[in-house]
């Protein structure tokens, strides 16, 4: 009796321990790329999902609901964090509704549609006790996490498709979704690259050294230039942070100016984002706090400037964002959309129960 009544406290210790060591790896900046967030996200919501005492489907999602609040507060935890929470959600869901509706393997796939959909008219309360639950969801968090590691490849492995013989691509800052997809197009196609530094912080030079060691002739020049350059350019490639529920980005700051250049001058401004980034989430210009955050004046003007520093305000923001008919196409790891189609892979990925955690 004693020993049971030992359990709880101790299970409850190791999560609470888990979660600090994943924000400080977070905020430490440990976990670097994004897919690397990702999947230690799906990793740290199994150890939930396996140690902590519940019974139904209804319990479980108010646990992760519960520890969502820890992991999503803090401005410097990656909108991929959410994204995994709210998969999770949708995943517990949906084993839940097929286990209650029956389906198995035998079934095709529009009766077990129709009858998920049947279910869901029936306002499911995910009260009922099912035994498999817990295999169930453990088995779709690990595909979701193969998913996540394979996405950079699967996007690659589609550059054949969008850039042709002697284009000239541009691209900012570093992404490494890019550079694997511009690694892989120089394989087949003879292309140029023109890098935009943008700011020291966001690894330009290290993207033009990559691409240069691969054999790619590559051009590195700064934000200034991105106009009169636009006019020899066939194709904008670039990564994002995050994609909005409109099919807007949430990019690094200097992408807008980007997206503008390339519309002016007809060119296509085609993004590279794995399925993991889109998120259900909006963005309203009286919401510019929860959308953004400032960076530290020092990437624009140093502290040796400290006299200049006195009498000018100094805004750096973290993020721009970037309107949906400014994009021409998005390429996700299982294929290209216009963005004006994210609502359906939103529709498929996510449950409007779960947009607010």
């Amino acid at each position: 009796m004693s020993e049971q009544e030992d359990i709880p406290p101790v299970v409850q210790f190791d999560v609470n321990k888990t979660i600090k060591n994943f924000l400080k790896d977070l905020k430490k900046k440990n976990i670097k790329y994004s897919n690397d967030i990702a999947c230690e996200t799906i990793k740290l919501l199994e150890k939930i999902i396996t140690n902590s005492e519940w019974e139904t489907a209804k319990d479980l999602m108010q646990i992760i609901k519960n520890i969502s609040k820890k992991l999503t507060e803090p401005h410097y935890v990656h909108t991929v964090v959410g994204n995994m929470i709210k998969r999770t959600l949708k995943i517990i869901r949906d084993e839940y509704s097929i286990a209650i509706c029956g389906k198995n393997e035998e079934y095709d796939l529009q009766e077990s549609l129709q009858k998920m959909v049947i279910a869901q008219q029936q306002e499911l309360d995910y009260t009922e006790k099912v035994d498999s639950l817990k295999k169930s969801i453990s088995a779709n968090l690990r595909e979701l996490m193969e998913e996540c590691e394979r996405s950079p490849e699967a996007i690659a492995l589609q550059a054949e498709e969008h850039i042709h013989s002697d284009e000239i691509i541009m691209t900012f800052g570093y992404s490494r979704t890019v550079e694997k997809f511009l690694k892989a197009a120089a394989k087949k196609r003879n292309c140029e690259v023109i890098v935009v530094e943008g700011g020291p912080r966001l690894r330009a030079h290290d993207l033009a050294k990559n691409l240069a060691e691969a054999g790619i002739l590559t051009t590195l020049i700064q934000s200034a230039a991105i106009f009169p350059v636009m006019s020899r350019v066939n194709k904008v490639i670039v990564g994002t942070y995050c994609i909005m529920g409109n099919g807007g980005l949430k990019a690094v700051c200097g992408v807008h100016v980007l997206a503008l250049a390339a519309e002016h001058h007809s060119v296509p401004f085609i993004v590279l984002a794995p399925l993991f980034k889109l998120t259900p989430q909006y963005v309203s210009s009286s919401d510019q706090e929860g959308f953004n955050y400032m960076l530290p004046p020092e990437d624009l003007l140093p502290y040796e400037d400290h006299e200049l520093l006195k009498a000018v305000e100094v805004i750096n923001p973290a993020f721009d964002y970037v309107p949906p008919e400014n994009i021409t196409l998005i390429i996700f790891n299982n294929g290209a959309n216009a963005p004006s189609y994210v609502y359906r892979p939103l529709s498929e990925l996510y449950s409007t129960d779960d947009n607010e955690l």
